[in-house]
């Protein structure tokens, strides 16, 4: 499922369970579809399974580009999702895993976190997980000796515009003003799931095992036609685990629901309000700054309402 048609799912699922429906009947007539592999959720359940390591260590290093030696190669998963207990929510990354290295070399520590919404908040975020992490590797008096920290983030919108960067593909670390390298153990790798579609021409010729993976999900997500990613051992893997028969509505509604349906809501109640503010008169271009829509999105609004819908 996309993300729109897995919050409108979410939602018949609270609206079921307010009437006292059977939420499991509901789950069983989609079970031979796909979750929205990017729901915080859902990407718990599958890459925070102790069974799905190889998979989460397939992506890990896919997403910091790492290669030979460099690899992950045994990561222990620091929370992991148990089966049939449901978690807590708080601010910290659902996917936190640590790589024991050889030669006295620092342990690794990586998080994997989705982010759908842009602006400041967001940012202030992934700087309080850098520093949460860090500090969680320190016992209490004794001297800050830390492990390598590697943030990774998958995110819905641009953190640099087309025109100032061209990759999707971000490894962001601590430099002078002249791009000297300060500290190598803090890196936050971003990657621009939205602009390597939008702009896709341009990343058709990429093969690497990152852009196969962002293609694999996305046709996961959208339920098209799997065979090229088939003989993938680890996209077979993944296949099997996103389908929805894998997780129970109880699950989805304690745990999924509260942030893809609260975003979906939100992005409707921004609707409402761009409608109200076109028909006031407010440029298109001064609503999508205030609202945080997309001023596309904005444009179709108003020329739905030019023809009266």
């Amino acid at each position: 499922m996309t993300r729109e048609e897995f919050a409108l799912f979410l939602k018949s699922l609270r609206d079921a369970e307010k009437k006292g429906l059977d939420t499991d009947a509901i789950v069983k007539a989609h079970e031979h579809e796909n979750v929205y592999i990017y729901n915080d959720a859902c990407l718990k359940k599958i890459f925070a399974s102790e069974k799905n390591i190889a998979l989460t260590t397939d992506l890990v290093n896919a997403s910091l580009n790492l290669v030979g030696d460099n690899r992950v190669e045994n990561p222990k998963l620091v929370n992991p999702f148990i089966p049939g207990e449901l978690g807590y929510r708080n601010s910290e990354p659902d996917l936190v895993l640590v790589n024991e290295r050889e030669n006295g070399q620092p342990r690794d520590r990586i998080s994997i976190e989705v982010q759908h919404e842009g602006g400041l908040t967001f940012k202030n975020r992934v700087v309080l997980y850098v520093s949460r992490l860090s500090s969680n590797m320190v016992k209490k008096s004794e001297p800050p000796i830390l492990e390598n920290l590697n943030l990774v983030v998958f995110q819905f919108f641009d953190v640099y515009p087309w025109r100032v960067s061209r990759n999707y593909r971000h490894s962001i670390q601590l430099r002078n003003q002249e791009q000297l390298l300060y500290y190598d153990k803090q890196t936050i790798t971003v990657i621009e799931v939205k602009k390597f579609f939008s702009k896709a021409k341009y990343f058709a010729s990429d093969d690497s095992r990152l852009a196969q993976w962002l293609r694999a999900i996305d046709t996961l997500n959208r339920g098209a036609d799997f065979s090229e990613f088939a003989n993938d051992p680890i996209f077979g893997v993944l296949q099997e685990e996103a389908k929805l028969s894998n997780f129970s509505s109880r699950y989805l509604m304690m745990e999924g629901m509260t942030m893809t349906d609260a975003m979906y809501l939100v992005y409707n109640e921004r609707e409402k309000i761009a409608r109200n503010l076109l028909k006031n008169g407010l440029s298109p271009k001064d609503i999508a700054r205030n609202t945080e829509l997309p001023l596309s999105f904005v444009y179709e609004i108003k020329k739905a309402l030019e023809r009266g819908y």
